[in-house]
């Protein structure tokens, strides 16, 4: 493990018929970001789901993968991040998003991590994701 993600705590693999990994929702368009952020999180103990556009992350949510926090683009070609999380909390409400976004966006809502960033931010900016959602 890189020895800057020790400072992050490593979740426990998930028992038989039990889940304990907190379970990522990814959605991007961009196939080299989703593969580079999946590797970071699934090294700090996190299980993800990646989907290449809106519809199929709804379609993931629906069958029965929920997710536990939702990782997504600012905007993408069919729609935008904060319209997706809205509609994923219809049926999931306080489902918390972390939206990814490239430099000089303009963004109102929710918590952001801008482009360039390192894997340590992205762990790091996922993991207070969770933590904050589960203490309100």
């Amino acid at each position: 493990m890189n020895s800057a993600l020790a400072r992050f705590p490593r979740v426990r693999s998930e028992p038989a018929g039990r889940r304990v990994r907190p379970r990522v929702l990814l959605v991007s368009e961009d196939a080299a970001l989703t593969r580079a952020c999946g590797r970071a999180l699934e090294q700090a103990g996190y299980a993800v789901t990646s989907a290449r556009h809106s519809g199929h992350a709804l379609l993931e949510c629906l069958s029965g993968n929920r997710a536990d926090i939702l990782l997504t683009e600012l905007s993408m070609s069919d729609g935008s991040g904060p319209d997706l999380s809205a509609r994923i909390r219809r049926y999931f409400p306080g489902i918390p998003a972390l939206y990814l976004a490239n430099p000089g966006a303009v963004f109102e809502e929710g918590p952001v991590l801008v482009r360039p960033f390192s894997r340590d931010e992205l762990v790091a900016r996922v993991h207070a994701c969770l933590k904050a959602s589960t203490a309100s």
